[in-house]
């Protein structure tokens, strides 16, 4: 392993301040997707930057096992350096992220990867139990030295910039020092989500964007905004009252890969917003046959863990309807040894097949707004945000918060996407503040609840090992879905096997 003492100081070679990386390597993103677990993984981070994406984030990795010499396959898993396809030109820009408390196995994990990456960025932000145990993430808010030598370490030690992704504290002049210290440290970037650690699950409320603001004033590298988007004119509502540089989507992501795409005009009368709309929300089985021909494409073994999680998330509004509970179902059975890629590819063009038919159907072209929500109604066949009714106001158990108004702000938190329990009940709560207000704490569930959980788990999912055409590895039915792969959950409580997915999922 690398300690610090066996590394030269990064002396006489310039590195990248967080400006240049942001205008002269970047190119100024504006619309960035986030870290997200066993969901950004190679294949979606190719089909993010077809439709907009200008930044894409890597999953976590555990800094301690990649570093490990005796997890080769981990490393393969987490980030494939020898298939020459992670990091490579067709993946770039690229952040890669990792969960670490040791100095010296960040430093280790940091240098495998630098060629292949434009900035490393430390997770500071997880707020999971398993993060509580494995200390790290969120859980070392309190220990400023050791997130100083943590962020210190790479930035003096690496030659490209390392970037931190954080969560605030209730108390905003902490919150300020705490970016601040980060930034002496020499976080080039840092991403501020607008919750605190302890709001998750249904303790979730919205994310302060106020506190972003503060962050943006007080600090003088570019900052990330993350929290509270669905829609693509939430965006740039977003980036107008933070002040941010860009904007960092995570699960809303998921359902809807359009959130960021740019709107071609094919009709100079089409009024803006009926023209975002439609290029917005996409077709989700033309989605979902894309992503799949990616995967067939590229030699990077995707987990079919991974596969199923994405075409659950895109299916959603098709699967609430009772006459494609049959597809859902399928889905949820599906195992890779068994169907291979065919059988995701099955499914997808009978929904696609499906979706067309109601599409001709269908007569509703403009998307209203719904009178008690606030929100757009989107036609099933699209790509769009989940949604369910307000939840009880905190103040009584007894009284329902107000609907969106046009006197009022809407403020829209998406859900964690368990697919674990049924389709029906896991969706997006919404929530209102009164005008001028943001960051008002009411339960609502939250809108980047990937960044570090171990598996995304899904009904009837089977443990495959990670799914390619072709591969060995793959396809070989007589290897156990343990052996000789690792995850964060298990590896952080000292299992070296990997966990079997379960029939619900955690935050």
């Amino acid at each position: 392993m690398t300690t610090l003492g066996s590394l030269p100081a990064n002396q006489g070679k310039r590195k990248l301040t967080g400006w240049e990386l942001y205008k002269d390597v970047l190119k100024s993103p504006t619309k960035i997707v986030g870290p997200m677990v066993d969901q950004s993984e190679l294949a979606w981070r190719i089909l993010s930057r077809r439709y907009g994406a200008q930044l894409v984030y890597t999953p976590m990795i555990s800094a301690r096992v990649f570093a490990d010499p005796g997890q080769k396959i981990f490393r393969e898993d987490a980030f494939n350096i020898l298939l020459g396809e992670e990091g490579g030109p067709e993946d770039r820009p690229l952040f890669i992220q990792f969960a670490a408390n040791d100095p010296n196995a960040l430093l280790t994990s940091a240098k495998m990867v630098e060629p292949y990456a434009d900035a490393i960025d430390i997770n500071f932000g997880c707020p999971q139990d398993i993060a509580r145990r494995g200390r790290y993430g969120a859980y070392l808010c309190e220990d400023w030295d050791l997130i100083y030598k943590l962020i210190n370490t790479l930035h003096v030690n690496l030659s490209i910039p390392v970037t931190a992704k954080f969560r605030i504290f209730s108390d905003v002049e902490k919150t300020v020092r705490y970016a601040q210290m980060m930034e002496r440290a020499g976080a080039q970037i840092l991403t501020c989500h607008g919750r605190t650690r302890e709001q998750r699950g249904h303790k979730a409320g919205l994310a302060d964007w106020d506190q972003i603001a503060a962050v943006k004033k007080a600090v003088s590298v570019p900052v990330f905004a993350n929290g509270n988007v669905l829609y693509a004119e939430d965006v740039e509502r977003c980036l107008s009252v933070t002040g941010a540089d860009a904007y960092m989507s995570a699960e809303p992501q998921l359902h809807n890969p359009g959130i960021f795409y740019t709107p071609q005009s094919d009709s100079k009368s089409s009024p803006p917003d009926e023209e975002r709309d439609r290029s917005t929300h996409l077709p989700h089985a033309s989605v979902a046959l894309e992503y799949l021909s990616i995967i067939r494409s590229i030699k990077t073994p995707t987990a079919s863990s991974a596969i199923k999680a994405h075409l659950f998330r895109l299916f959603y509004p098709a699967f609430l309807r009772p006459e494609n509970h049959d597809l859902r179902n399928r889905l949820g059975a599906i195992s890779w040894q068994r169907d291979g890629l065919e059988g995701y590819e099955d499914i997808c063009k009978e929904m696609d097949k499906r979706m067309k038919k109601a599409m001709e159907e269908g007569q509703e072209e403009v998307f209203p707004v719904d009178d008690e929500t606030g929100l757009k109604r989107v036609p099933y066949w699209l790509c769009q945000p989940k949604v369910r009714p307000p939840p009880v106001s905190p103040s009584s158990k007894n009284e329902i918060p107000k609907q969106p108004t046009k006197s009022s702000t809407s403020l829209i938190a998406p859900a964690t996407g368990s697919m674990g329990d049924t389709l029906e009940s896991k969706t997006i709560v919404i929530a209102t503040s009164p005008e001028g207000t943001l960051g008002t704490v009411v339960p609502v569930a939250v809108d980047d609840e990937l960044e570090c959980q171990a598996d995304v788990i899904v009904q009837g999912a089977t443990s495959d090992p990670p799914a390619r055409a072709g591969d060995k590895r793959a396809m070989d039915a007589t290897r156990t879905p343990t052996e000789g792969v690792t995850n964060d959950a298990a590896v952080e409580q000292g299992d070296t096997k990997r966990p079997k997915l379960q029939s619900t999922q955690p935050e």
